[in-house]
């Protein structure tokens, strides 16, 4: 079958969707599809390229950082991909499109079906649903039509979260099918070498630093603990437009056991998570986090905040804890818990490594795509 996947991120740039995207085509390639990725061009990256076997279309965009894009950014996408797709569709016979978030690609999906009738499912991710991120709301009641009329052409509409499907059958009335995201569990893998005593008092935070993460919640939370008396450190990775302001925040509060890490490689990333001693995700709202994942798959017990997403991937008690945004003590109560109890967090890193190994599994993931062309 030939798959055009449509996202306006795609590695090595973008955060959770693009990892997905980049997964999938993956593994569709293995299973013997003809795939093509359309995406936003960035540096160097430009133009046409195959890549592990997925036909890479990069198109003119104004992105000028990797881990972020604003609007008017996606926009000059959205535009150039329109004056793509025509050559794209025309080249070959499309057996169906993927699109990646109903808004900013949702309506290339339309705009593929009216060129040549390729049909089209969408993927919800998480901001492109009405009520996940509160401060888009303004913004989803202006596209409401444009948004409800790209759900209701596509060939079926997928979400990566339970959450997020009964968020979005809430806001709109079109049923939704939940597909979570996946894991490589053959690359993210406990560390062979670096034990749980030697890593002990490590937390680690990975993530853009963004309203969505709430990360000055989490750096207050670490100046309670250090005033009570825990020893440990805390390894924040990532970027993003918070950076400067969480940086200057933690030296207000005085916080000395905190290390800062830019973006990084896979290999590097996965060091992280290797030598760290728990994960921890405060985030106020989620699609499906694919770093929460890949901590677990790399063995580590998993410590965050009780909302859609997180709740789908932790199994609190088993696998690391959830708390509620609205009582920060559960989140100090449950730092203090893994941090006394080191058998404890092996135990949960290793549920969460048989867990992850049993349920996320990108090549399932990838062949339930293509089953819902059949349906």
């Amino acid at each position: 079958m030939k798959i055009l996947i449509i996202n306006y991120e795609f590695p090595p740039i973008g955060g959770g969707a693009a990892t997905a995207t980049y997964h999938i085509a993956r593994c569709l390639v293995r299973q013997g599809h003809e795939v093509s990725v359309l995406t936003s061009c960035f540096g160097n990256l430009r133009g046409e390229s195959v890549e592990e076997g997925i036909r890479v279309i990069r198109c003119v965009a104004l992105r000028k950082k990797a881990f972020q894009s604003n609007m008017p950014e996606m926009l000059s996408f959205v535009l150039s991909a329109f004056l793509s797709l025509p050559g794209l569709l025309r080249n070959g016979k499309t057996d169906f499109m993927v699109v990646f978030f109903s808004l900013p690609c949702g309506p290339l999906g339309l705009w593929g079906k009216f060129l040549s009738g390729t049909p089209y499912l969408v993927s919800l991710r998480s901001g492109d649903v009405p009520g996940n991120e509160l401060f888009l709301d303004r913004i989803h009641k202006i596209f409401k039509p444009l948004r409800r009329l790209i759900l209701k052409k596509s060939l079926t509409v997928v979400a990566n979260s339970d959450g997020l499907k009964n968020l979005s059958e809430k806001a709109d009335p079109f049923p939704v099918k939940m597909i979570p995201n996946g894991v490589d569990t053959d690359f993210f893998t406990p560390s062979p070498s670096c034990s749980f005593q030697i890593r002990q008092n490590r937390l680690l935070f990975v993530g853009r630093f963004r309203e969505q993460k709430n990360l000055f919640f989490l750096l207050d939370e670490i100046k309670g603990l250090i005033q009570i008396g825990k020893t440990f450190e805390v390894h924040f990775v990532g970027g993003g437009p918070l950076e400067y302001a969480l940086k200057q925040y933690a030296k207000k509060l005085e916080i000395r056991n905190i290390f800062w890490h830019e973006w990084c490689g896979k290999e590097e990333l996965r060091r992280h998570y290797q030598n760290a001693y728990c994960m921890i995700n405060p985030s106020l709202y989620e699609g499906m986090p694919n770093v929460v994942l890949e901590a677990m798959a790399c063995g580590l017990p998993v410590i965050a905040s009780n909302v859609i997403g997180n709740n789908t991937l932790v199994r609190h008690g088993e696998t690391g804890f959830l708390f509620d945004l609205e009582r920060p003590e559960k989140f100090r109560e449950a730092v203090i818990r893994l941090l006394k109890d080191q058998k404890l967090a092996c135990m949960m890193g290793r549920n969460g490594r048989a867990w992850v190994e049993k349920a996320f599994s990108w090549d399932n993931v990838a062949e339930q795509y293509v089953t819902l062309k059949h349906r």
